[in-house]
């Protein structure tokens, strides 16, 4: 079984600490057990487990395959679980992200428009910009959303694909 660590690294969010098992480099006579100590070892010694910080070594299928939530990861004492609340919080901050994008290049039409004189497309460009900015408040990704995949097909229809 591939093992790896789990900490809380200096930005309190929970770390996964995986040695390159194949690493064509690797010290010859290296158990798997005493790759991992030194991967651990290494990173303790560059500040990267911050100092008094304590690790966990667990089996690697008890992390998530999806990392699209990692900075969401917590450490049930079993397993490593996305913990959706926080999940949530990443997840808006993708679509505002998304969102400031479109907002933008709806500020570049707009400005065409007041340049061109057309005030029926300031007027259909501002009702669109305001669509864009109400996303956070009007779009939900609490409801019939109980798991990280749910979540991560969320998306709202007034933004571009991902």
């Amino acid at each position: 079984m591939v093992k790896v660590a789990c900490y809380i690294n200096s930005e309190g969010i929970l770390a996964v600490l995986m040695p390159m098992y194949n690493d064509p480099t690797r010290p010859a006579g290296y158990t798997d057990d005493e790759l991992l100590e030194r991967a651990i070892a290494r990173k303790q010694a560059n500040g990267g487990i911050p100092e008094g910080a304590t690790y966990r070594i667990i089996d690697h299928s008890d992390v998530p395959s999806d990392r699209t939530f990692r900075n969401s990861w917590e450490d049930t004492g079993s397993a490593v679980q996305v913990n959706l609340p926080k999940a949530r919080v990443l997840h808006m901050d993708v679509i505002r992200a998304a969102r400031n994008a479109e907002l933008y290049a709806k500020d570049i039409t707009f400005m065409r428009a007041v340049e061109a004189g057309d005030t029926s497309a300031q007027s259909a460009i501002a009702t669109e910009k305001q669509v864009l900015r109400d996303i956070p408040a009007t779009f939900d990704i609490t409801t019939d959303v109980d798991t990280p995949e749910k979540l991560k097909a969320k998306w709202p229809d007034e933004l571009p694909a991902r």
